[in-house]
């Protein structure tokens, strides 16, 4: 398998998620690279597609409300490193990023589903015009609204602009 960059021809497509398991995002996005006899993991490998420049959100589930807490900037070059694992070195993806910065006020999980239907809407419009996945960072109908079970996400720049509408943060579109 492989990855279809939709994004690519569209420059203003310059939008992520990441959601870190243990909330923490540390210098750098860091995912296994594919490797023939592993299942390949498109949410890893979506880390090659990230650019300097680039916007991160981050997903913070460890909170009291899970929500979108922070954001940050792709950084750059795009790198690998090996980490052992298991006895086993595995080789990783790995793309410097800024510093996170804290929202003032988290978007929470509940505001989300608030605004359910327009995040649908928009993922459905991005599908409509995309031949293959469009690696959103939600599933789920509006009222059952939840991060997709992903590492790396990509956010369309038009749910980027829903987002910013609704709850008050501005970022240069």
């Amino acid at each position: 398998m492989t990855i279809d960059p939709w994004w690519r021809e569209h420059p203003e497509e310059r939008y992520w998620m990441i959601a870190p398991s243990r909330g923490v995002v540390g210098d750098a996005l860091s995912a296994p690279k594919a490797r023939v006899g592993r299942r390949f993991e498109w949410s890893h490998e979506l880390v090659a597609f990230t650019e300097p420049g680039d916007t991160l959100f981050v997903w913070d589930r460890t909170g009291p409300a899970p929500g979108i807490a922070a954001w940050g900037r792709v950084l750059g070059p795009l790198g690998e490193e090996t980490r052992a694992r298991r006895g086993a070195e595995l080789r990783h993806w790995r793309m410097p990023i800024s510093d996170t910065l804290r929202l003032a006020s988290p978007i929470t999980l509940a505001q989300l589903r608030r605004v359910g239907a327009e995040i649908v809407a928009v993922r459905d419009r991005v599908e409509q015009v995309t031949p293959g996945p469009v690696y959103f960072p939600f599933i789920g109908s509006a009222q059952t609204l939840a991060p997709a079970p992903a590492y790396l996400t990509k956010m369309p720049r038009d749910l980027v602009a829903l987002l910013s509408s609704r709850f008050g943060f501005e970022f240069a579109l």
